[in-house]
């Protein structure tokens, strides 16, 4: 007995479908749309590329590539004195031809005085006589006791003048050990009229008679006028 022939089953692939499936991966080119989507993270950045102005790299801070600050100026401290020195003689020689010139202009001379009546209780450190804002004379650094000081006369133009007398004292050598750092300065200022062709002498006497560490200057003027 003879089975029946069964009909034959033809299955029809599509050929698109086999040629993608046989057809071997491309790599991404250039124009490959998802290549050019694909972010730069990760990739090692090029060693010659140029650093943005103003970024600062890994080594800024300290570095040497750091602007330094501007460094300050040095000062000459013996040209300095070598100018000072240079005013001051130059002032000094000025006011000799002044009164070189008065001299020769001005019959009327000014002289002045200085005595100390504190010690031994009190010592004048030191002592200024200015004439006209002008110093005339210094005692420096020496103490004065009770010697009298007298400056030298000079001619100046008649009418009125201003003397003053600065005046520093300290503690006598008999003074309390509590007290030997104390003391005071001192400024008095006076207007005098000096006449015309005559001499006329300032006589300053200065005095303390404070007890320390409180004190009580004193500076009292003479005017003695003389043809």
């Amino acid at each position: 007995m003879k089975l029946p022939r069964l009909p034959t089953l033809v299955i029809a692939l599509p050929l698109l479908s086999l040629t993608a499936l046989t057809r071997p991966a491309r790599a991404a080119g250039k124009n490959d749309p998802a290549a050019e989507a694909t972010p730069d993270a990760g990739r090692p950045a090029d060693k010659g590329a140029a650093t943005p102005p103003g970024a600062s790299g890994a080594n800024s801070g300290n570095g040497a590539g750091e602007t330094a600050p501007p460094t300050a100026p040095t000062i000459d401290l013996a040209k300095l004195r070598a100018e000072y020195d240079r005013l001051r003689d130059e002032l000094f020689r000025a006011r000799a031809r002044a009164e070189l010139v008065e001299e020769g202009i001005y019959a009327s001379k000014l002289g002045a005085t200085l005595r100390w009546k504190g010690a031994p209780d009190f010592i004048l450190h030191r002592a200024e006589i200015r004439l006209d804002g002008n110093a005339i004379w210094d005692s420096g650094e020496k103490p004065l006791v009770d010697e009298l000081i007298k400056v030298s006369e000079r001619a100046i133009k008649p009418g009125p003048h201003t003397i003053t007398v600065k005046i520093e004292v300290r503690p006598g050598k008999k003074g309390e050990k509590e007290h030997a750092d104390l003391g005071y300065a001192s400024e008095h200022t006076f207007v005098v009229e000096v006449p015309d062709a005559q001499t006329t002498i300032v006589a300053l006497t200065a005095d303390d008679d404070g007890d320390l560490p409180g004190y009580e200057p004193e500076v009292e003027l003479e005017l003695k006028t003389e043809k």
